[in-house]
């Protein structure tokens, strides 16, 4: 039986055509020569540069051969019946024939072009197609079949990146101390960058990066060191950070003092507050003292009313930090230096002025004493 002009004939490439064969393989990270590869007259080009999982990419060979009468597509680095995609005629309109290796969203374009719709991961891969045109004149028709391979690309099914994320996403280390982050992304990612702050971070004696920029892991840890760190992870179509990961650097109690300093002036019965001032991260905690004798009271302020002998003397704040675990105390030393105050409470004869119809005083002093530390 006479097959139809230009009907799929796998045969017809002993008979009387040339095969011209151009091999394109999809492997990589973008559609750009891969390197090493021999070129060849015969370019494959892609549209667009770099496609993404959920979009179109079209695959055509630059410059055909104006008298090609099939081309074949195929998923696989050799022209495998079983990796036959279609095969397309140029009539008009264009005829398509599709291979066992068609999944419904590949189509032929003008000039043997293969378009691919709803790419997936799964698309990338090797193609590769086979041109037939008529054999030049004067050549054995029987025997003379010329393959001529096109440029091998490196093209993948790039995805728009997820955003990563750094963990821990809290971290409190001491001074002095190592701290790791690690960029959790998609394998898809070929850049990762650190930032700090919103500024980006470069490898140092200090900072080492793994060799995936994946992992970083800060020695010797300054107080400078804290702040939001972030990875931006990026490829030829997307590029996308993280959310911070707080890093915080742990340090003090320092430059700990009790306000108000003395000397200071306060009327007989009226609220005196010390409030204990420290530097230091976390916040410590507080706790004060009377005479060496603990007070059972905690914060950062104490407030009393100086009524009696009771009241004077030396007053401490303990700072204390819970992860250096340094306690630093200070003290003020109170005492009355004159005034009316009320019979029998304590005798100050060369002190003591007749009642008056408004309100008694004192005169009430504080001075800071010397502060006393215990190492963390």
């Amino acid at each position: 039986m006479r097959r139809r002009p230009g009907s799929w004939d796998p045969l017809a490439w002993n008979g009387p055509w040339k095969g011209l064969l151009l091999a394109a393989s999809v492997l990589g990270s973008c559609f750009q020569p891969a390197p090493g590869q021999t070129q060849t007259p015969v370019t494959i080009v892609l549209t667009p540069p770099s496609p993404v999982v959920g979009g179109n990419v079209s695959l055509a060979p630059q410059n055909p051969p104006q008298d090609f009468v099939l081309c074949s597509w195929y998923r696989s680095a050799t022209a495998a019946e079983t990796s036959r995609i279609l095969t397309c005629f140029p009539h008009t309109p264009l005829v398509q024939q599709n291979g066992p290796a068609h999944t419904g969203l590949e189509t032929a374009g003008p000039g043997c072009a293969l378009h691919i719709t709803g790419l997936t991961l799964n698309d990338t891969g090797n193609y590769t197609v086979q041109i037939q045109s008529p054999t030049s004149p004067g050549l054995d028709r029987n025997k003379e079949v010329i393959n001529t391979h096109g440029n091998a690309l490196s093209a993948p099914c790039t995805e728009m990146l997820p955003r990563p994320t750094v963990t821990p996403n809290q971290t409190l280390v001491l001074e002095n101390k190592t701290f790791t982050l690690r960029c959790n992304s998609s394998p898809s990612a070929d850049t990762v960058l650190w930032l700090r702050d919103g500024a980006s971070l470069a490898s140092s004696d200090r900072l080492v990066l793994s060799s995936d920029n994946r992992t970083l892991k800060v020695l010797n840890v300054t107080r400078g060191d804290a702040g939001a760190y972030q990875c931006e992870v990026g490829n030829p179509v997307s590029s996308i950070r993280s959310e911070p990961g707080t890093v915080t650097v742990a340090y003090g109690p320092e430059s700990v003092r009790i306000d108000p300093p003395g000397p200071i002036t306060l009327t007989l019965g009226s609220p005196l507050t010390l409030t204990c001032v420290a530097d230091s991260i976390p916040a410590p905690s507080y706790r004060w003292g009377l005479n060496g004798t603990d007070t059972n009271q905690t914060g950062s302020s104490l407030t009393f009313n100086p009524m009696t002998l009771d009241h004077q003397g030396t007053y401490e704040c303990r700072a204390h930090n819970p992860i250096t675990n340094r306690t630093v105390s200070v003290c003020v030393t109170a005492r009355f230096v004159g005034g009316w105050v009320a019979p029998g409470d304590f005798p100050v004869p060369d002190l003591w002025t007749p009642p008056q119809p408004t309100a008694s005083w004192v005169l009430f002093w504080a001075q800071t004493c010397q502060a006393q530390r215990t190492p963390g």
